[in-house]
């Protein structure tokens, strides 16, 4: 078993993901990509015992949190292409907060 350890680049190409230059770097996207997967999965586990307690079928665990995994995503991505549209969002944001 081969394991690659990549090192981070200090900067990248925003459109690749590894930059080769006779070693394998990781770009920032990369490594975005990476804590956004980690977080999904962070947050997949972490509904396990919420399941459990309505459900003891493993089918419903299972696909309950794989389908958690890919709405999420989903999510992100929906609310990426649509946060020009709230044109107020910064306002409540700061009065939520205070």
């Amino acid at each position: 078993m081969n394991i690659v350890i990549l090192s981070a680049a200090p900067s990248g190409d925003a459109t690749k993901s590894i930059i080769r230059a006779g070693k394998k770097y990781a770009t920032p996207l990369f490594i975005t990509l990476i804590i956004i997967e980690f977080s999904d999965l962070i947050f997949a586990v972490d509904s396990i015992p919420a399941v459990l307690a309505i459900s003891d079928d493993l089918f419903i665990v299972y696909t309950s949190n794989v389908f958690a995994i890919l709405g999420l995503r989903a999510l992100y991505f929906a609310l990426a292409g649509v946060v020009k549209y709230f044109r107020c969002l910064v306002v409540v944001r700061k009065l939520i907060t205070c």
